[in-house]
């Protein structure tokens, strides 16, 4: 019998099929990868045989594509990670850093910008290793596929990175701090983003900055050879066009009159007139891919599917979420319509509903895809001690968790958590971890508190209704306290039990704040309804004022306002803020800072109101998106102990280059 080639160690398991341990291990769990135990020997220690191996990748690859050429095994569709990039210390960039930023920005400058330096890795598949100590954001490939710029968050905050797709240095490029959502120019010369509220570009030679529109919270764009930019300002907006020279943006699209809909992630095809955009509205008659006219103004639905979609040499690529899949179809760009049937380019895509359901995935002309997977694990919800700063331990195992809330007495943690398709309320030990389901509904989320700690309130979507919902925890039993209304979210809930809060998108104010009285739930009064966007809504412990987060600055920041009347506000953070919420006894007021930091503020409250300046208590490592969740963390009573959806970097596996997928 012929000798057969083993495999020792996940590792080496993982290195032949060109992925991370991570994904190795879940597809040994989930899809029955041939992994071997050895006898006797430490735990973990495994081993595999490659003709084992090649035998499972086949009949995985007959299962997950149609009817196509045999497949070639791993060991010949892939290559080995790229060697590390430059290495990043510090709030900049380390002066040997520098040096070598100078050096590249020179030669960028005075010679060909895409030097040849050996020949062009074409291996089928081959990963992007990020910069030492950084969390990777977003990427996108140059239209010619030789460049990738992406944004990535360390210690110093978010910005933009350029390297050449088959280099082996990425260098930070200036005057992009805080940085989201990069893409490219039709001629790769220019790079569009947003920060600071404002759309900006940045040469890809010489680093040159430009503001050229307001755009508080972008939502991806779109450049052609015309000089036209196409970009969704914030969330829930329609797409607008303005000159990359700047000088006003007007319309592009319009909205309907449904509740939580906006149009985002706009692409151009080739003609550079005729692009891609999505519709997030939860109105199933018009959510989906669209194409969109900047002559004629004409639209078109081509595909009812939640996703951002690109096109390359005759294919759209969009994620199709029933297959978890990033699938590829064929496109006929003259009648604008999907011929034959998709098939899969990549499994389980980084794909971000909370952002109009935006897929981490980008292409080239050519046909590069430049893209990443998703594992289960989402965020921890991690404790943290006010007097060290530090992480001391974990809830439970990282998930996707969502709403965290601390019952008054601090033994009981409830939160919204994702299970596949459904949301659902669970309540957990914070001495043990031990956790319960709370609800089985498919969409229950948002849960409140009563003072007592005997009650909770949650959001619930039932039978095509939505609804609040009143559950007694001592009997289970459960009672409808308001139904019928579709796109409001449970914000706070006052301790004297009679107010409550809730978000909810308006047709002219974008997100607004609500209030009813528990005794009149179907008489609900406006509180913040401004033209700005405002949400996150907390009442103070004695009722008399409401902590909120508004961009009517153009940027996220805290307010405070008297309640139920709105008398007087004042402005709590200064360079942005987000989420904020009460110490139990009033005297303090906490928020997260743009940079992520905890923040705390001191309150005097009474017939008046005062507080002293924001002061950094810790690093959360958190983005506050808006939107995204309705808070990123709890407190405890005497504000010693913090718990925090804390997010977990081996959520996403790693950025890879995907070559010849169309075979």
């Amino acid at each position: 019998m012929p000798e057969r080639n083993r495999l020792d160690a996940w590792k080496g398991i993982a290195s032949y099929l060109g992925r991370d341990v991570t994904t190795v291990r879940r597809w040994e769990k989930r899809e029955g990868l041939p992994v071997h135990r050895h006898l006797h020997e430490k735990l973990g220690s495994v081993y595999a045989f490659t003709d084992e191996i090649d035998d499972w990748w086949k009949q995985r690859s007959r299962t997950l594509a149609p009817p196509a050429p045999k497949d070639p095994a791993p060991h010949d569709l892939v290559t080995a990670p790229a060697p590390a990039i430059a290495r990043r210390h510090g709030a900049w960039w380390s002066a040997a850093g520098i040096l070598l930023a100078l050096a590249l920005t020179a030669a960028l400058a005075t010679g060909p910008w895409l030097p040849q330096a050996g020949a062009r890795d074409d291996s089928a598949e081959s990963v992007l290793t990020p910069p030492a100590g950084t969390v990777v954001e977003t990427t996108e490939i140059s239209p010619d596929g030789r460049h990738v710029v992406f944004s990535a968050r360390d210690a110093g905050g978010t910005r933009l990175w350029i390297r050449e797709l088959d280099g082996s240095m990425a260098i930070p490029m200036p005057g992009t701090d805080g940085a989201s959502f990069p893409f490219w120019s039709a001629d790769g010369q220019h790079i569009g983003f947003f920060a600071d509220g404002l759309l900006k570009s940045v040469a890809s030679r010489t680093f040159e900055v430009r503001s050229i529109a307001a755009a508080p919270h972008g939502r991806g764009g779109a450049w052609n050879d015309r000089g036209d930019i196409l970009f969704a300002p914030d969330a829930g907006s329609p797409l607008m066009r303005t000159s990359a020279a700047g000088g006003g943006a007007r319309d592009v699209t319009t909205l309907g009159r449904t509740v939580k809909e906006g149009h985002a992630w706009p692409r151009f095809l080739p003609d550079g007139r005729t692009f891609l955009y999505t519709d997030y509205t939860v109105d199933a008659r018009r959510y989906g891919i669209y194409t969109g006219d900047l002559d004629t103004g004409a639209v078109k639905r081509i595909l009812p599917e939640y996703s951002s979609a690109q096109y390359s040499g005759g294919f759209l690529l969009y994620s199709l979420f029933s297959k978890r899949a990033l699938v590829a179809q064929s496109f006929d760009l003259d009648r604008l319509e999907l011929v034959g049937e998709p098939f899969p380019v990549l499994e389980r895509p980084v794909q971000r509903a909370e952002l109009g359901h935006f897929v981490e995935a980008s292409v080239s002309r050519d046909g590069i895809v430049v893209a990443r997977s998703a594992e289960d694990e989402q965020n921890k919800l991690a404790w943290f001690d006010r007097r060290s700063g530090n992480m001391t331990g974990t809830v439970r195992a990282p998930g996707d968790y969502s709403n965290p809330v601390l019952s008054p007495d601090g033994t009981t943690l409830a939160a919204t958590v994702t299970e596949g398709p459904a949301t659902r309320i669970w309540l957990f030990d914070t001495r043990t971890g031990e956790g319960t389901r709370l609800t089985s509904g498919t969409i229950d989320f948002a849960p409140l508190w009563s003072t007592a700690g005997d009650r909770l309130l949650y959001n619930s979507h039932r039978n095509k209704v939505s609804g609040i919902f009143d559950r007694r925890l001592a009997s289970g039993e459960e009672t409808p306290i308001l139904e019928g209304r579709r796109g409001q979210t449970l914000e706070s809930w006052s301790q004297d039990g009679r107010y409550l809060t809730f978000g909810t998108p308006g047709l002219q104010t974008k997100w607004d704040v609500w209030a009813w009285k528990m005794e009149e739930p179907r008489r609900a009064f406006p509180v913040l309804t401004g033209i700005a966007n405002e949400g996150h809504s907390q009442l103070s412990p004695d009722g008399r004022f409401i902590a909120y987060t508004s961009d009517e600055s153009s940027r996220f920041e805290v307010y405070v306002r008297s309640f139920p009347t709105s008398a007087e506000t004042w402005k709590i953070s200064s360079g942005g803020g987000a989420d904020p919420r009460w110490r139990r006894d009033g005297r303090e007021l906490y928020f997260i800072a743009a940079d992520g930091k905890m923040m705390a503020a001191s309150v005097t409250s009474g017939l008046t109101f005062s507080h002293g300046p924001p002061v950094p208590v810790f690093a959360t490592g958190i983005e506050v998106l808006w939107q995204d969740t309705r808070n990123h963390y709890d407190v405890s009573h005497d504000g010693q102990k913090f718990i925090v959806l804390v997010p977990d970097d081996r959520r996403y596996g790693p950025v890879t280059a995907i070559r010849h997928w169309q075979r």
